[in-house]
C-alpha cells in the first residue's frame, strides 16, 4: 500500500509556524522552547477562543432564582450552581433544583448544570450602621466594642455597639471564652474577648480598621462546631442527599475521617469537596486530597490563618498538588468583590482571576458577586472573558511535561491500558494540532484522566449517564455530551452513533468545525474500563456520518491477519534454508497460534489500516497495548517509539506493510 505524504503545521503551543513533512518530526514533541520565549511570542491582539475551559460556579441569589434567571446565568457561562443552605430556605432550594432539571430535560440534556450545596454554619454578620448600608465606621486599636443581640441596634449600629445577626447567637455566647479572638470582615478587624454577658460580648480592638454593614463575623471554629452546628450539619447533609445534588462543599472536613463521615449521609453519586479554611486543613492536605473528590480553597478564611503575603503561595501550592493528584480544585471568595456594587472589576481582580487560571485551577466560585450583588450576570460575563484570555496564555507543553515528571517522581502515574491510551491521545492532540478529543466513557474515569493531563484542546466526554456528565463539569477542559438516541444491538454501530451525535453537537456549540482534526478514544469491547483505542480524523465541511469503531473492527482485523500470514510464510521459507535459534522459533510458534485461533490477549501495540468512509479517507489507529509485543516481535518488526513522553508506541509487524498515523504514511 502506498500513501501520499501531507504537510502539517506544528501546534500553536510552540509559537512557531513551521511545517513538517517528516513523520519523526511530526510525532515527537513540539520544539522545546522556554517559557520565557513562549511568553514573548504571545499575540496580544489575538482573539480569545470562544470555548472556555475553566468552570464557573455561581452562588444562588434572589435576583435570579427563577427559571428564566437560571437560564440567563447559564447563557452567560455558569456551569455549576452553588446553593448556600445557611442563606436559602429549603423550599427555595427544592424549587431552583427543579428548575435546573427542567431546563436540562427540555434541552434534551444538550445543556447541563451541576448543582452543589455549601455545608457551612449560618453566617454571623453585623447589622446596619446608623449612616446606612454604605456607611463605614473606623474602629481604632484599643477601643472597646460590644457585640450585641439587642434588636434596637439592628439598623443603628455604632462603632461602640455592633449588632450581630444570627440564629445561632445564643449558643455562640456559650462558645466564647475570655481571650478568644473574633474577626470582622474576613479579618480586616481583629477583636479580643474581654467579657461574655447574657446578651452581648465585650471586646477590645486588637487590630483596627474600617468596617461596614452586613460584614461577616468569624468566631472560634472548634467550639462553634461542637456546641452549635453539628446537628444542623448532619441535617443539611441529609437534605443534600434528598435533593440528589451533584456536589457537596463541606467546611467541616479538617481530616479524612470527617470526609468519610460526610459520605455516610450521602449517596455514592454525590461528590464531596473539602473546603480548605484553616491551618489544620493545610497540614492534612494530602489526606484530604486522597479522601475527597476535590478541594475548594477559601482564601478569605486562610487569610486569617496566614499573613496576606503568604496566600498567593498557598494557592499555588494547593493547586499544584491537586493537579498532580488529578483532583479538581476550585478557588472561592474575593474574586470580583468590587462588582457587588460596581459594573466593572478592578485591574487587580482581573489579574487575580487570570493568575488563578494560569496556576491550574479547575473552577472559580463567585459568592457575594452573584448571591446578592447588583451585577450578577455581568460578573459571570467578566469571569468568562478573563478565563478565555488567560487560557490562551497557558504553555501547554511545559504543563504536560511537568505533570508527567511530577507524577512519576511522586509515584502517582498509572501505566494501565486506559491511562497510557489517554496519555497517547493527549500527546497526539498536541502533535497533530487537534481541536478536540472525544472520549466514550461509562464512569467518566477515562475522560477525567485525559482532561487532567492538560491537553491543548477540549475533551468531550460522551456518556449515557446524566450524573456522570454533570460530574465532568468540575474538571478543566472537560465538556460533557449525554447521548439520548436509540441504542443499537450492534455494539460497534451503537458506539459510532454516539460519536457522530457528539461531533454534531460539538459543531453546533462551536467546539469543532469542518477542517478540524479530532481524536476519538474508545474501547475495543463493550465493557466498562476497556478504553484502549485511539483514532485520528479530519472533519469535512459537510456533516457526514463517520464509521469509526466499525471500520477499525473490520479493516484492522483483516490487515493484521494478512500481515501475520505474510510474515508466517516468509519465516517458513527462511527455515528451510537456515536454522533458527530457539527464541525465533518460539516467536514463530506464537504467530502461528494467533493465525490458527484468536489469542485471548491483545498482541498489538497498534493495529493500523487505511479505510474509506462517507466523508473521505480515514487512517485508524487502534491501540490495545500489550507488554509482550516488544519481545515477541523484536526480530521481525520496526519499533517506532515516542516515549519517554508516554505517548504512543507503534509496533510494525512486517517490512512489507506500510504504516499510517492519521496524517502521513510511509512504507517501512
Amino acid at each position: 500500500m502506498n500513501f501520499s505524504a501531507t504537510t502539517l503545521q506544528t501546534h500553536s503551543e510552540t509559537g512557531i509556524g513551521e511545517r513538517h513533512n517528516d513523520l519523526n518530526d511530526l510525532f515527537t514533541a513540539p520544539r522545546q522552547i522556554s517559557h520565557l520565549q513562549y511568553t514573548c511570542n504571545l499575540d496580544i491582539d489575538q482573539v480569545a477562543d470562544n470555548v472556555r475551559q475553566t468552570s464557573i460556579v455561581c452562588t444562588l441569589g434572589k435576583s435570579w432564582k427563577t427559571k428564566e434567571g437560571i437560564l440567563k446565568m447559564m447563557d452567560a457561562g455558569m456551569n455549576i450552581m452553588l446553593i448556600n443552605l445557611s442563606m436559602t430556605p429549603r423550599d427555595i432550594c427544592k424549587e431552583v433544583i427543579q428548575y435546573a432539571r427542567e431546563i436540562e430535560k427540555e434541552s434534551g440534556y444538550a445543556r447541563l448544570l451541576g448543582i452543589a450545596m455549601d455545608m457551612t454554619a449560618a453566617p454571623v454578620r453585623t447589622g446596619i450602621f446608623e449612616g446606612g448600608p454604605s456607611y463605614e465606621a473606623n474602629l481604632k486599636e484599643g477601643a472597646r466594642v460590644t457585640l450585641t443581640l439587642d434588636d434596637h441596634y439592628k439598623f443603628k449600629c455604632t462603632p461602640e455597639m455592633i449588632f450581630i445577626n444570627t440564629k445561632y447567637f445564643p449558643q455562640l455566647i456559650n462558645c466564647l471564652r475570655k481571650g478568644d479572638k473574633v474577626y470582622l470582615d474576613d479579618g480586616q478587624v481583629s477583636l479580643i474577648v474581654k467579657d461574655v454577658g447574657l446578651d452581648g460580648v465585650n471586646c477590645m480592638v486588637e487590630e483596627g480598621g474600617i468596617i461596614g454593614s452586613y460584614k461577616r463575623v468569624t468566631l472560634p471554629r472548634d467550639r462553634l462546631y461542637q456546641e452549635s452546628v453539628q446537628l444542623n450539619y448532619i441535617n443539611d447533609l441529609k437534605f443534600a442527599a434528598e435533593c440528589e445534588v451533584d456536589y457537596v462543599f463541606t467546611s467541616f472536613a479538617e481530616d479524612s475521617i470527617m470526609i468519610h463521615l460526610a459520605r455516610n449521609h450521602l449517596p455514592g453519586s454525590t461528590k464531596v469537596f473539602a473546603k480548605l479554611e484553616t491551618r489544620v486543613t493545610i497540614k492534612n492536605l494530602h489526606d484530604l486530597i486522597a479522601a475527597s473528590d476535590g478541594l475548594v480553597i477559601r482564601r478569605s478564611d486562610l487569610a486569617m490563618q496566614y499573613t496576606p503575603e503568604k496566600i498567593f503561595k498557598l494557592q499555588k501550592y494547593i493547586v499544584a498538588h491537586c493537579n498532580i493528584a488529578e483532583k479538581p480544585v476550585f478557588i472561592i471568595e474575593q474574586l470580583l468583590e468590587s462588582m457587588v456594587s460596581k459594573p466593572r472589576p478592578t485591574r487587580a481582580e482581573s489579574s487575580d482571576i487570570a493568575n488563578a487560571v494560569l496556576d491550574g485551577a479547575d473552577g472559580l466560585v463567585l459568592t457575594m458577586e452573584t448571591s446578592w450583588g447588583m451585577y450578577a450576570l455581568d460578573s459571570v460575563h467578566v469571569v468568562d472573558n478573563i478565563c478565555r484570555e488567560a487560557e490562551r496564555a497557558v504553555f501547554h507543553f511545559e504543563t504536560r511535561e511537568e505533570l508527567k515528571q511530577c507524577r512519576l517522581q511522586m509515584e502517582q502515574g498509572s501505566f494501565d491500558i486506559r491511562s497510557v491510551t489517554g496519555a497517547s491521545a493527549a500527546e497526539a492532540a498536541a502533535s497533530c494540532n487537534a481541536t478536540a478529543i472525544f472520549v466514550i466513557t461509562t464512569t467518566g474515569a477515562s475522560a477525567t484522566s485525559i482532561a487532567m493531563l492538560r491537553p491543548p484542546c477540549s475533551v468531550i466526554a460522551i456518556t449515557l449517564d446524566v450524573s456522570v456528565a454533570r460530574h465532568c463539569l468540575a474538571y478543566r477542559g472537560l465538556h460533557s455530551y449525554v447521548y439520548t438516541g436509540k441504542s443499537e444491538d450492534d455494539w460497534a454501530l451503537d458506539i459510532d452513533n454516539r460519536i457522530n451525535a457528539a461531533i454534531e453537537h460539538s459543531r453546533i456549540t462551536g467546539l469543532v468545525k469542518g477542517g478540524d482534526r479530532i481524536i476519538v478514544v474508545t474501547g475495543s469491547v463493550a465493557t466498562s474500563g476497556s478504553t484502549n483505542t485511539m483514532h485520528i480524523f479530519t472533519l469535512e465541511e459537510e456533516h457526514s456520518k463517520l464509521r469509526i469503531v466499525g471500520s477499525s473492527h473490520e479493516v484492522a482485523a483483516t490487515g493484521a491477519q494478512e500481515g501475520l500470514l505474510n510474515l508466517a510464510d516468509r519465516t517458513t521459507e527462511q527455515q528451510q534454508n537456515e536454522q533458527k535459534d530457539e527464541e525465533e522459533l518460539d516467536a514463530l510458534e506464537e504467530i502461528r497460534l494467533i493465525q490458527g485461533a484468536r489469542s485471548r490477549r491483545p498482541r498489538f501495540s497498534v493495529m493500523l489500516s487505511s479505510n474509506k468512509s462517507g466523508f473521505g479517507g480515514i487512517n485508524d489507529i487502534r491501540v490495545p497495548l500489550c507488554s509482550h509485543t516488544y519481545t515477541l516481535y523484536s526480530h521481525y518488526s520496526h519499533l517506532f517509539v515516542l516515549l519517554p513522553r508516554l505517548s504512543l508506541t507503534v509496533n510494525f509487524l512486517s517490512a512489507t506493510l506500510s504504516y499510517s498515523v492519521g496524517l502521513q504514511s510511509y512504507p517501512v
